[in-house]
């Protein structure tokens, strides 16, 4: 089979590279043609112009020799004394032009354009008889001067003159016209020539455009027709290749191969009506891997993929081996659909399988990754009749096991649709409330020194007044934004609003510090540290009167991201804290490197450590830790007066909570802080 040119670009190569060399000779070939003939006819052009030079030279020599003989007539009858004068004069300017007209002819002149000639048989014509031109012109030449010699008698002169007219009448005529004769026959012979080789060479232009035509043209032609047979062969190949891609791509993901949320769906409603007929089970868990971002920013995209790729291969054995095919839902979360009898025990030991094959190491150059996820379990009928409500089902319950810590898993319960549904309807109207008027809120709680009772600042608490619910508590609202990203926008509204009290405040010689929570998501979606300085100059604001809060969480699991903002902020003026100290797992070296100079203890150690001696140690050892590392400790939740007698003991200096003020709007707190003081009550 003819090798496809397409398919072997030497081979092309070669083939028009062999092609363009015949067409360039060819080419060659008739413009060597073209420029022979065109010197040929040039050559045969200065031929007859040279001829027709001749014969005009030919024709003055005849009429000269008229001329001389007529002078000559006239001349023999003067008398030798009085030859002279101008007649005589051109009679010899006539005899000079002839002359050199004569050897013009024989020898060739630049002066006249006349080429010497080049014909043996117009050489011969000029000095060998019976021609003889150039005797016979010189013979008459010497009769013409001997007419008019002054030592010659008359007699003499007329018979020089009988000779003359003989000579110019018959022998030179004779001589001139046979040499203008042989002329005429050379050119026309030229003409014959170079119509005979223009004939020639219209044949071999016309051979070499055949001879092009078949081995140029011709091969071109079926060259191209193979090519075009060969693109409808490919184009046929593509849109098979194509529509094999489009099928795949369909119902298929095109990272992990693995079918896609639309096919799965499909799986799922065949699966449904198999176990209508056979009164099966259908199961549908739905798995997404817990902070799988966390992954994707300090890892980098690819190698978040190569573990996607790498969990759908688990998945997939799992699910080959419960009889279950395995799909990829979206970016980290993936679903398996099983149709069995199992009873609810081995479904836990199933989700107990999954959930270690998830959290075995992955290895990928030299790094070593370890995840877990959250796993949602749906059951037709119980919890969806039809595919679409089954996904969403076992979705919400993975939502649930997020929502719970992750690394875990939830069967589905009606409830969760319910709280899935506030969800989403809560962020709407979240989104709503942030460009509305007079929803959010900020209420202010004092932090009062523990030792003068002095009220040293606020801490900036964000309120929804929703417009049907009323007051809603945060503990609802801000884990929705933080999901939904609003809590970026949220925050710089924050921001904005407390700072902004903090100047209404100082207006009124109220100077203290304002506590803003803000979300690590602020800290790495923004540049918060120039929004801060920028904030805090438009206001007028020192920033050591601002105090930037942060939970311990969520500092220990982001510190690479987040540590130069942290240090700018430091640099920048703004006081750090560490929000909620004690909840989570941070070390004492990495403590120590952290720019923060406050510890908040958290209220869930402060709330039972009057009674609870466990709950007491750690606030005791909270409270050295952050006094070895000079750092100002706050405690929160203080709520009797035994818990700050705890506090005072333990030596922490400031104290937050309901025992001195609840958190209240800025004009409900403005008499309390006039006072600036709270009476505590003795130790």
């Amino acid at each position: 089979m003819q090798q496809r040119l397409d398919k072997n670009p030497d081979l092309l190569h070669q083939h028009w590279w062999r092609g363009t060399l015949t067409y360039i000779l060819a080419l060659v070939i008739i413009a060597l043609l073209a420029l022979l003939s065109h010197y040929l006819v040039q050559s045969i052009v200065d031929q007859q112009e040279s001829t027709a030079r001749v014969v005009n030279i030919a024709g003055r020599q005849r009429m000269l020799s008229q001329r001389i003989t007529l002078f000559a007539s006239e001349l023999r009858q003067t008398r030798t004394e009085e030859l002279h004068g101008a007649e005589l004069a051109s009679y010899y300017d006539a005899i000079s032009t002839m002359s050199t007209m004569h050897y013009a002819l024989m020898n060739g002149a630049s002066s006249l354009n006349i080429p010497t000639p080049s014909s043996n048989a117009i050489k011969a014509m000029f000095n060998q008889p019976p021609t003889n031109l150039h005797q016979k012109v010189t013979e008459f030449l010497v009769l013409a001067e001997r007419v008019v010699d002054a030592s010659l008698d008359m007699s003499q002169r007329n018979e020089a003159y009988k000779q003359l007219r003989q000579a110019a009448r018959a022998e030179m005529l004779q001589s001139l016209d046979a040499v203008v004769l042989q002329f005429q026959r050379e050119s026309e012979a030229a003409i014959s020539q170079l119509q005979r080789y223009n004939r020639l060479s219209l044949g071999g232009m016309l051979l070499t455009l055949l001879i092009e035509a078949l081995f140029i043209f011709r091969p071109l032609l079926l060259s191209l027709y193979r090519r075009e047979q060969e693109y409808h062969a490919l184009l046929a190949d593509m849109d098979e290749e194509i529509a094999e891609q489009i099928q795949f791509q369909t119902f298929n993901d095109p990272l992990t191969h693995l079918p896609n949320r639309l096919s799965i769906l499909e799986k799922i409603q065949s699966y449904i009506e198999l176990a209508q007929h056979n009164h099966s089970q259908v199961i549908v868990i739905y798995i997404g891997v817990d902070r799988f971002k966390d992954i994707n920013d300090s890892l980098g995209h690819d190698q978040g993929d190569l573990f996607l790729v790498d969990l759908g291969e688990r998945l997939a054995n799992v699910a080959e081996s419960n009889r279950g095919t395995v799909a990829r839902m979206a970016s980290d979360e993936f679903a398996i659909v099983l149709e069995q009898d199992d009873e609810k025990l081995e479904l836990v030991q199933l989700m107990h399988q999954l959930s270690k094959s998830i959290s075995q190491p992955y290895e990928h150059n030299e790094r070593v990754l370890q995840v877990t996820a959250s796993l949602g379990l749906a059951v037709y009928a119980n919890d969806g009749e039809d595919a679409n409500t089954l996904v969403m089902h076992a979705n919400h319950a993975m939502r649930i096991a997020k929502e719970d810590g992750g690394s875990c898993f939830r069967f589905f319960q009606p409830a969760m649709t319910i709280k899935m549904t506030r969800r989403i309807q809560l962020e709407h109207e979240l989104r709503q409330a942030l460009n509305a008027e007079g929803q959010l809120m900020l209420f202010y709680q004092p932090k009062v020194s523990l030792k003068t009772g002095e009220i040293i600042g606020v801490e900036a608490l964000i309120r929804w007044r929703h417009p049907e619910e009323g007051m809603l508590s945060p503990a609802e609202f801000i884990p929705i934004a933080e999901d939904s990203g609003l809590i970026v926008e949220l925050g710089d509204w924050v921001l904005v609003q407390a700072m902004w009290q903090l100047r209404e405040w100082q207006k009124q010689d109220i100077y203290l510090e304002m506590a803003i929570n803000v979300s690590v998501k602020q800290l790495m979606r923004r540049n918060i540290s120039d929004r801060l300085l920028a904030l805090a100059e438009q206001m007028d604001i020192e920033p050591r009167y601002v105090q930037i809060e942060i939970t311990e969480s969520n500092i220990m699991d982001n510190m690479s991201q987040i540590m130069g903002q942290l240090v700018d902020i430091e640099k920048n003026g703004f006081v750090l804290a560490i929000d909620d100290f004690g909840t989570g797992h941070s070390s004492l070296a990495r403590l120590r490197d952290l720019p923060f100079k406050v510890l908040k203890i958290d209220r869930s150690f402060v709330m039972n450590a009057v009674t609870d001696a466990k709950d007491q140690q750690l606030v005791a050892a909270i409270v050295d830790i952050g006094h070895s590392l000079n750092k100002t400790v706050i405690a929160e939740g203080v709520e009797t007066t035994e818990q700050q007698k705890l506090l005072q003991s333990l030596g922490c200096e400031e104290g937050q909570g309901y025992l001195y003020a609840k958190p209240n709007s800025a004009k409900q707190l403005a008499s309390m802080l006039q006072q600036r003081k709270i009476a505590l009550e003795p130790r």
